[in-house]
C-alpha cells in the first residue's frame, strides 16, 4: 500500500498543482504592473532591439524574456505572461521537495510539497504575472545546489549553483542574497575529517567559481546602456547605507509589524505560531538545519525590515519557502516525539489549514472573499491598479474595429492604462491607442477631440473618480473594481 501511495504522489500533487494554477486563471484581471510586464514582453518579442526594454524602468529582464517566448506560443499575452510564473512555481514545488529531503526526510518534503501546494501566498503568485515566482524558483535551487556543494564538493554542482544564483540576480535585484547566503552553507560542512583542509580550499575554489558565475551573468546586462538604471530604481525601494547608519530603525518597527500581519493573513495564526516555535526550539537543540533554514528567512526579513521603505506581501515570497520547510519540520518532528498522539496532532494541523485552505478555494473562485494581504487585495481587487474593466473594454473594442477603425485615449500613460488595452491590440491597423497624463476630464486634450471628428472616439478613466460633466464624453459604461469604490469607466467622445 505504501509503495502505491509511492508510486502516485508526484502524478497527484502535480495534477492538482497545475489544476489549481490554471482554472480561472484570468478570475483575478490583469493589474498594473501585469500590464507592464505583458506588454514589455511583447515589445521585446517584435523588436530585438527592445530585449532589454525592462531596464528602461530599472528591472532585470530575465522574466520578461521568457514571458516572451511565451506568447509567441499563446494567443493571449497575458495568460501566456502568467504561464512564466505557473512553470516557475512547479520548479519550486520539486525543489522545496528536493532540499526539504536533502536537509530531513521523506516525510518533511512531502509535506513540504503539500503545504506549497496549497497555502494561498505561493498559489496566488504563482498564478500572477509577476517576477517574485520566478525569483524563488531559482532561489529554492540555489539554495539546494549550495547545500550539495558544501556536503560533496564538485564542479558541476558549482556550476548548477553559479547558474542558479546568476538566473535569479537577473529576475530580480533581491536575488543576491542567495549569494550572500553562499558562506552560510559551511554549516553542512564536515569539519571532523581528517583531510578538512583540503576539502575546505576545494570547497573555496568551487564556490569562487560559483560566485564568478552569478557575476559573469548578472554583469552581462551591461550590455545594455541602461544598466545604470537598476541601482536608480532600487533607490526608489531601498534606504542607502548612509541613511540607514544615520536612523536605522525608523522604517523597522512598522515594517516587522506589518511584514508579520501579511504573514499571519496568509498562513493564520496557528501556523505562524508553529512557526516561531520551531524555530525557537531548533535554537535550542541547536539543530543547525533549523539555524540555517532560519537564518535564510530571517536575513532578508530584517533586512526589508531596515532598509526597506516601500514594501509589498509579495517581497515575502522568495523566503517563504523555507518558513513552510520549518513548519513541515515542526510537525513531523513533534509527532515523532509523541508517537501516542500523531493522530491528534494530525487532526490538529488539519484544522489549522482551514483558514489558508479557504483562502486558496477563493482564490479560484471568487477572489474578494479570500482573506489575503489586504495591500495585495486593494492592488488586485478593489482600487485603482485592479484590471477590471479591462477585458470589457477589449471586447467593446474590437467589436467596434471590425471594420473601421478606432481611437482609444486613456487616463494614463504608463502602467495599466494603457499598456492592458495595448498588448491585445499589437499590430491592430483598425486601433490606435494613446496616453494621456494628466487628464481634466472636462477639459479634454485638443488631440482627441480632433480626432473625434474624423473617428469613433473612446477615452478610458480609471484614476478619476469624480462625476464627469463634460458634454463632449457620453458615458458608456462603469466597472466596479472588487468590492471596493474604485471604477474604471468608458466614455465615447462625441464631436
Amino acid at each position: 500500500m505504501k509503495n502505491k501511495l509511492e508510486f502516485f504522489f508526484w502524478p497527484l500533487i502535480g495534477s492538482v498543482y497545475f489544476l489549481t494554477r490554471t482554472i480561472n486563471l484570468k478570475i483575478i484581471p490583469i493589474f498594473t504592473d501585469e500590464a507592464i510586464y505583458t506588454y514589455w514582453a511583447q515589445v521585446a518579442l517584435h523588436d530585438p532591439a527592445n530585449r532589454f526594454i525592462s531596464l528602461e524602468d530599472g528591472k532585470q529582464p530575465l522574466f520578461i524574456w521568457f514571458a516572451a517566448i511565451f506568447q509567441k506560443f499563446i494567443g493571449d499575452p497575458l495568460i501566456a505572461t502568467r504561464a512564466v510564473s505557473i512553470l516557475a512555481g512547479f520548479g519550486s514545488l520539486i525543489g522545496i521537495y528536493f532540499l526539504s529531503k536533502e536537509l530531513f526526510s521523506e516525510k518533511v518534503a512531502k509535506l513540504s510539497a503539500i503545504l506549497y501546494l496549497i497555502l494561498p501566498l505561493t498559489l496566488l503568485y504563482d498564478r500572477m504575472a509577476l517576477f517574485d515566482s520566478l525569483l524563488t524558483m531559482f532561489g529554492i535551487w540555489g539554495i539546494f545546489f549550495t547545500i550539495k556543494l558544501a556536503r560533496k564538493a564538485r564542479l558541476d554542482t558549482a556550476i548548477l549553483a553559479g547558474f542558479s544564483i546568476g538566473f535569479a540576480m537577473i529576475t530580480k535585484s533581491s536575488g543576491v542574497f542567495f549569494l550572500y547566503f553562499l558562506p552560510l552553507s559551511l554549516l553542512f560542512f564536515d569539519f571532523s575529517t581528517k583531510n578538512r583542509h583540503m576539502r575546505f580550499l576545494k570547497w573555496l575554489g568551487l564556490s569562487a567559481i560559483t560566485a564568478v558565475l552569478t557575476q559573469v551573468i548578472y554583469n552581462s546586462l551591461r550590455l545594455s546602456p541602461l544598466f545604470y538604471i537598476i541601482d536608480r530604481k532600487n533607490s526608489e525601494f531601498i534606504r542607502p547605507f548612509s541613511e540607514v547608519l544615520a536612523n536605522p530603525f525608523i522604517f523597522f518597527k512598522s515594517n516587522v509589524i506589518t511584514f508579520s500581519n501579511w504573514l499571519v493573513s496568509y498562513i493564520s495564526w496557528p501556523l505562524f505560531l508553529l512557526f516561531v516555535i520551531s524555530v525557537l526550539w531548533g535554537i535550542y537543540k541547536m539543530n543547525k538545519r533549523i539555524i540555517y533554514l532560519s537564518f535564510l528567512f530571517l536575513i532578508p526579513f530584517l533586512a526589508e525590515s531596515v532598509f526597506n521603505k516601500v514594501i509589498y506581501p509579495r517581497f515575502l515570497l522568495f523566503y517563504f519557502p523555507f518558513l513552510i520547510i520549518i513548519i513541515s519540520h515542526g510537525l513531523i518532528n513533534f509527532s515523532n516525539r509523541i508517537p501516542r498522539l500523531k493522530k491528534v496532532l494530525a487532526v490538529i494541523f488539519i484544522s489549522f489549514l482551514i483558514l489558508p485552505l479557504l483562502s486558496s478555494y477563493f482564490l479560484l473562485t471568487n477572489p474578494t472573499r479570500a482573506r489575503i494581504a489586504d495591500s495585495d487585495s486593494g492592488q488586485y481587487l478593489n482600487d485603482w491598479p485592479a484590471g477590471y474593466g479591462v477585458s470589457q473594454v477589449v471586447d467593446v473594442i474590437r467589436e467596434e474595429s471590425k471594420d473601421k477603425k478606432v481611437y482609444v485615449a486613456t487616463e494614463g500613460t504608463f502602467g495599466l492604462l494603457p499598456y492592458a488595452l495595448q498588448v491585445y491590440f499589437f499590430g491592430n491597423q483598425n486601433v490606435q491607442i494613446e496616453g494621456f497624463w494628466p487628464v481634466d476630464a472636462n477639459k479634454l486634450p485638443q488631440q482627441v477631440l480632433d480626432q473625434a471628428q474624423i473617428t469613433k472616439t473612446y477615452f478610458v478613466f480609471n484614476e478619476n473618480q469624480k462625476e464627469i460633466l463634460n458634454q463632449k464624453l457620453k458615458f458608456v459604461a462603469k466597472f466596479q473594481k472588487g468590492k471596493g469604490n474604485s471604477y474604471m469607466r468608458l466614455y465615447q467622445v462625441v464631436p
